[in-house]
């Protein structure tokens, strides 16, 4: 071994590392290594430094690591609470890659959906250099989105990637380190989340474990989104017609009221003539036909400021927010209705309607009483043999 001086300055060194343990990422320089080797004497003592030298550094990179992964826990942790706060996609969606662009490179960015049904994958959200691109939807193929669904396994690609996702490529630059990551929830591969590099060596696995939870909890989170919105919008709809439902109408038209931009609107309500006499004669199978040709007759004068309700049984409600010629939407519906009559056997039936037509804010200023205005003129339109429009005041 060294004499006890040398013995004091290798010990000195040890003392300066162990301080500098968790502070840097390398803390054993050459210029360290050269002065303890200038005092080591034997080569079996060498064996024995180089030993506790290696030991220092692993030590030391498994606290650095536990410190950057304490570090981006906290973040997850935000975003876990961002996630619990929104069902809204496009959010979502924008979190996701801010986050990732705070703990690793992002010069490219995507986040993919897999159909396990129909074989596709279907792009979320593609960026690169912050700028957006058109999602899309691409069949299962000879690329790394693909190959990691397939296999279940993370792609890590440390320099200079391939041009392998020529089906699903996107961007200006070819990215030189690159991670594709599976997500898998419930055993199932979900999607695949990336992020890309124009660098060499951008990435290490830490980063592959936090795309992994991050793709997670936006999936999970996308996925409550859209079975929130398909129960919503179920709870809006109309099972038999496909028509907004009477929950819907008194939402929107109370809505509409309490908006500025529309000072004015018409409601128009059609009634069926026959629909008892229908159900009486064919069953209440042919009525219920005889319901979905009188709603398809709404749908077909319906576009951005015209809505069509199913109201209750054989009462239909179009909410106009623009100005419009009621009567030239009445007679279109007329003519849709001639054109489309039921057929049962030998049986053509006719569809007729009765209409009544009120305006707001004249007619009624709430929901209530405009409602009541339009129900009067369609009572008198039926009083006076139906198929037939009756207009507030006219």
């Amino acid at each position: 071994m060294a004499n006890m001086e040398g013995i004091r300055y290798i010990l000195r060194i040890f003392d300066q590392l162990l301080k500098k343990i968790g502070t840097e990422k390398d803390i054993i320089s050459n210029e360290n290594y050269l002065e303890i080797e200038k005092n080591i004497e034997y080569p079996e003592d060498r064996e024995v430094i180089d030993s506790v030298l290696l030991e220092l550094q692993v030590i030391n990179d498994q606290i650095e690591n536990m410190r950057w992964l304490n570090q981006h826990y906290k973040i997850l942790h935000e975003f876990a609470q961002v996630c619990s706060k929104t069902l809204n996609e496009e959010i979502l969606l924008k979190k996701a890659y801010e986050m990732v662009s705070q703990v690793m490179s992002t010069d490219a960015f995507y986040m993919a959906l897999y159909n396990e049904e129909k074989q596709q994958i279907q792009f979320l959200i593609m960026l690169e250099n912050g700028k957006i691109y058109p999602n899309r939807t691409v069949d299962m193929g000879d690329t790394y989105t693909s190959k990691v669904i397939e296999t279940r396994e993370i792609i890590h690609l440390k320099k200079e990637a391939q041009a392998y996702e020529s089906k699903a490529k996107f961007g200006e630059k070819e990215s030189r380190s690159c991670i594709f990551v599976p997500v898998i929830i419930d055993d199932r591969v979900r999607g695949v989340i990336s992020s890309q590099s124009l660098s060499d060596f951008a990435y290490r696995k830490e980063h592959e474990e936090l795309l992994q939870i991050i793709g997670s909890q936006v999936i999970n989170s996308i996925g409550t989104a859209r079975l929130y919105k398909k129960i919503f919008l179920m709870s809006r709809t109309d099972e038999l017609t496909g028509l907004k439902n009477h929950r819907a109408f008194h939402e929107d038209l109370t809505k509409l009221m309490n908006e500025k931009g529309h000072e004015k609107m018409t409601l128009m309500m059609i009634d069926s003539d026959h629909l008892k006499r229908i159900n009486d004669n064919f069953g209440h199978d042919t009525g219920d036909l005889y319901l979905k040709k009188l709603a398809n007759g709404i749908k077909s004068v319906c576009h951005d400021h015209i809505v069509g309700y199913r109201y209750a049984g054989d009462e239909f409600m179009l909410i106009i927010q623009s100005p419009s010629d009621v009567e030239a939407i009445y007679n279109k519906l007329l003519e849709f209705y001639r054109e489309h009559p039921i057929k049962i056997s030998n049986n053509e039936i006719l569809i007729s309607v009765s209409v009544g037509v009120a305006m707001y804010p004249e007619h009624g200023r709430t929901v209530d009483e405009l409602k009541k205005s339009v129900d009067q003129v369609l009572y008198k339109a039926k009083q006076q043999g139906g198929n037939q429009i009756v207009i507030v005041n006219k």
